[in-house]
């Protein structure tokens, strides 16, 4: 009878056992440093003016909000002209601080935010714009990590509503 129950028992934890999230183990350090190099590359396009770059970068359903009143795109054919415009900037240059990234369970899709300062030339003159905060969602798409969701900002002095 110790027997059976013993069987009965082992048989049962087998049975119950999450084969799937075992089979499903994720490593989220590989995911983080793979996500971290896409999003310290998701400027490239800007600081190469490459137009084919940026198609690497972006999904083609994504969405973008920039810091101007009008950048609320939430498709590529939407938000191509913007960067073509963006290309004819010459010397950008974009550094990051302070990022921090949330990994989904599954380690395919990645939410950050950073801090960003963007140096460019106009015409003789080196114009720089510190502080510009950026947050987005990127997503393992067909194996490739693509911008899902962008938003950028410039903050103002003081509070825009007071409460």
């Amino acid at each position: 009878m110790k027997k059976i129950a013993f069987l009965l028992l082992l048989f049962i934890s087998f049975s119950c056992s999450n084969e799937k999230s075992e089979s499903n183990n994720i490593d989220l350090i590989s995911v983080k440093v793979e996500a971290n190099k896409f999003i310290d590359s998701q400027w490239d396009w800007f600081e190469e003016s490459s137009l084919e770059k940026a198609k690497t970068i972006f999904y083609e359903k994504g969405i973008l909000i920039g810091t101007d009143k009008a950048e609320y795109y939430t498709n590529w054919e939407e938000l191509e002209p913007s960067i073509n415009a963006q290309l004819a900037i010459q010397n950008a240059k974009i550094e990051t601080r302070n990022r921090t990234i949330f990994i989904s369970a599954g380690g395919h899709m990645v939410s950050f935010s950073e801090i960003l300062d963007l140096s460019f030339q106009m015409g003789e003159e080196t114009m720089i714009i510190n502080d510009i905060r950026s947050s987005g969602v990127i997503k393992k798409i067909d194996g490739q990590w693509k911008i899902i969701q962008m938003h950028n900002s410039i903050g103002i002095d003081g509070q825009a509503v007071e409460y």
